[in-house]
């Protein structure tokens, strides 16, 4: 089905459009994102499987731009709560580390995480953050990275990681806190392999259950799942696009 649009609307888009690729020529790359995010829930609600096309690559290009601007900041795993009353202020992480790459864990808790994305989007930061909550579990603490902000979660009691890996959301990562690189460093060539090969191990699953769907809908609603969980997912983006494109020819 396609929806009919106004020809203001198909003017507002197309002004979007233009907008968007002026700002990533241009380096404007978080205004370029915003501009070009805002021109696709437009599309994505009129079903402009034309517009949706051609939308993709470039905002794939203005996410990956994010991305590595990020990876060249401070680089910083191990921003995790104490306990129970050490709470973390995502006001403060984000003043000491204004540009780089995170993993914030909230005791139990994705909300500082969450937060501090909240305040890297108002104040346009080049900072990436993982979604995290560490848990005591069997004889230490482990960090579980959240794919989503849309979960509820364990309480913090004491268990073994093995009960506490059933009751977490489908596809999260649980890492013993040992296996955090500890400290902050310098974003290099290899801190960014490492952090990547986090993201893409979190997005690997919903990228495979999009694949995976026969019809094209289901593909599109996975790839955009995907990309809610890595909003630098290339390959998300790209067989969006590919997608768009064939809905397009059918239609």
């Amino acid at each position: 089905m396609t929806f009919e649009q106004p020809a203001a609307d198909v003017d507002a888009l197309q002004a979007l459009c233009e907008l968007g690729q002026e700002q990533l020529i241009a380096m404007q790359y978080l205004e370029s994102e915003a501009t070009l995010a805002r021109a696709e829930h437009i599309a994505w609600a009129a079903r402009d499987w034309d517009s949706l096309s051609r939308l993709y690559l470039p905002l794939q290009e203005a996410r990956r731009q994010r991305r590595q601007r990020s990876g060249e900041g401070i680089v910083c795993l191990d921003l995790l709560a104490d306990g129970p009353d050490d709470r973390l202020e995502a006001l403060h992480v984000v003043q000491n580390f204004s540009h780089g790459q995170l993993l914030v864990a909230g005791w139990g808790s994705i909300e500082p995480a969450v937060r501090v994305r909240e305040l890297a989007a108002e104040h346009e930061l080049y900072l990436d953050t993982f979604l995290a909550a560490i848990y005591p579990a069997g004889d230490g603490r482990v960090v579980a990275i959240i794919p989503t902000d849309d979960v509820r979660l364990p309480d913090p009691a004491p268990r073994p990681i093995e009960d506490l890996i059933r009751l977490l959301p489908e596809h999260s990562i649980v890492l013993r806190e040992s296996e955090l690189p500890e400290g902050s460093r310098r974003g290099t060539f290899e801190t960014y392999a490492q952090v990547m090969a986090l993201w893409e191990r979190l997005h690997k699953p919903f990228l495979a259950a999009a694949d995976a769907q026969s019809q094209p809908m289901g593909k599109i609603e996975g790839y955009r799942k995907t990309i809610d969980v890595d909003y630098a997912s290339e390959l998300a983006h790209q067989r969006l696009s590919d997608v768009a494109r064939g809905m397009l020819k059918n239609h």
